[in-house]
């Protein structure tokens, strides 16, 4: 049993250390951190125009 669970754990590990599968995760990664960016902006942008153009 424990030797058997060590392998599923080895095998999902090998599976990730694929070059492929490495970039479809940091592809995931990379969108999650764009779209936090764009929010981000989004924010600012309307933080300005609450800001009176008066001043």
């Amino acid at each position: 049993m424990l030797k058997r669970r060590r392998t599923q754990k080895l095998k999902r590990n090998v599976i990730y250390s694929t070059a492929t599968r490495r970039r479809i995760m940091l592809r995931g990664l990379h969108k999650k951190i764009i779209w936090r960016r764009r929010m981000f902006a989004m924010q600012q942008m309307e933080a300005q125009d609450t800001i009176p153009a008066g001043n």
